[in-house]
């Protein structure tokens, strides 16, 4: 929660700093699968180190915050999004291409997948940049971290399913069968279940699977998983499930059964619980950082690995929780790092944050009200608060930006000519 803090400030603490680039504007394409919150948190993230940077200007910087396209006086800023759509996911990357794209960012894997596809047998392709990946090597984006096309590097979202079965006991230490549901049209999904039911079996329950390959779909699989008695719903990482979410969690709550979501912060889209990789803010700096030292050729793309983000960021919806007749038990509320209340949401450590600058219990309650409406909205924060408290907070935001993890992260990428032979040997030793 205080990354997320930090990015919705940060439009208020970034200054453009000059930078030496070409007089030739590079165009970047900005590609999401579908309106995700999450997606939104990374791309405000690369927006902001595009300002940061120097490549936009104040005012640009606000136009990006709202999508509009941008012919800027340093870079071109182009937006797209296939609205859920697998047939589109290749158009929009094709439509970029003719835009004259010199970088793809791209989010999710069926958007990675089509960009890596389409530009890995172009003579001069353009650089391609991913986040919100689950196994991009599955997924055939690239065979290891440092083996891959030489135009393509990004995050993984490792997605530890292992460490999320746990906290199902935590809520109710005798359960004894869960159900999940996934999208078999995805690697995400696939993979996903398979690591739900090992999970689950490692931990002597039993779990009840069924595969949809459509939204509509849905609402049978969910009927089907409560007629069979399941005690909780644990959904896998795919977009499917999450796009579909609202008509799992109708069921779900009709029959008081909690649902525990293995994508961070779907509490905001209803998920009783939700546990997964995520610092999207994070991702997104970093994806801006890799695109910046691109431009001002201070970071090859050929030789950025791939990198991982795993830290398991856990929410509960306490307002979903009581319509569904469910109290979290203290051991779940201990683990957690976000809560959903009343509409709003809070992190302990962001709390603690606030009231260590001194404000009162209203001042607090006024700022993660403010957190909790840019969540649901736009990601940009407004706050009307006493000078004298908005600078404290500036002030302390600027100081613990914490901007060297993005350098350091980027650091542990790099590959050696020694790390690539290595990543080679042993690919080949797999067969």
């Amino acid at each position: 929660m205080f990354k997320l803090l930090l990015m919705f400030l940060s439009l208020m603490l970034m200054a453009g700093v000059a930078t030496g680039h070409d007089e030739d504007k590079p165009t970047v394409a900005m590609l999401r699968f579908g309106s995700f919150f999450s997606f939104t948190y990374v791309e405000n993230a690369v927006v902001d180190t595009l300002l940061a940077s120097g490549f936009v200007t104040d005012a640009e910087h606000v136009m990006l915050q709202a999508r509009e396209n941008l012919e800027g006086e340093k870079i071109n800023v182009y937006w797209n999004d296939a609205n859920f759509d697998f047939a589109a996911v290749n158009t929009i990357v094709e439509d970029a291409l003719d835009r004259g794209a010199d970088a793809l960012i791209v989010l999710s894997t069926p958007i990675a997948q089509a960009a890596v596809n389409i530009t890995e047998d172009m003579e001069d392709p353009p650089v391609v940049l991913f986040t919100s990946v689950y196994n991009p090597f599955e997924a055939g984006i690239a065979q290891a971290s440092c083996v891959k096309p030489s135009h393509v590097t990004g995050i993984e979202s490792v997605t530890l399913y292992e460490d999320i079965v746990p906290l199902l006991l935590l809520q109710d230490p005798d359960m004894k069968m869960f159900g999940t549901i996934y999208s078999s049209s995805e690697m995400s999904g696939r993979i996903g279940a398979e690591a739900i039911v090992a999970a689950g079996e490692a931990h002597g329950l039993t779990v009840e699977v069924v595969a949809i390959a459509s939204i509509s779909d849905l609402t049978v699989a969910a009927q089907v998983l409560v007629d069979k008695g399941v005690e909780a719903f644990l959904l896998p990482s795919d977009l499917l499930t999450l796009s579909g979410l609202p008509v799992i969690m109708q069921i779900a709550t009709e029959n008081g059964i909690p649902v525990f979501h293995a994508t961070a912060n779907t509490i905001n889209r209803g998920a009783t619980v939700s546990a997964g990789a995520g610092h999207n803010s994070l991702q997104g700096s970093i994806i801006g950082a890799m695109l910046v030292g691109h431009w001002s050729g201070e970071l090859d793309i050929a030789s950025t690995g791939i990198g991982l983000i795993d830290l398991l960021s856990v929410g509960l919806n306490l307002d979903v929780a009581a319509e569904q007749g469910i109290e979290f038990t203290p051991s779940l509320m201990e683990r957690a790092h976000v809560l959903l209340q009343d509409g709003g949401m809070s992190g302990r450590g962001l709390i603690v944050f606030l009231e260590s600058l001194g404000m009162d219990e209203e001042t607090v309650e006024l700022v993660l009200k403010a957190v909790a409406q840019a969540q649901a909205g736009s990601g940009q924060l407004e706050l009307d608060l006493p000078e004298d408290i908005l600078e404290a907070l500036t002030a302390a935001i600027t100081s613990q930006r914490r901007t060297e993890d993005v350098g350091a992260i980027l650091d542990s990428m790099r590959c050696t000519p020694e790390m690539i032979a290595e990543q080679r040997a042993a690919l080949e030793e797999e067969g």
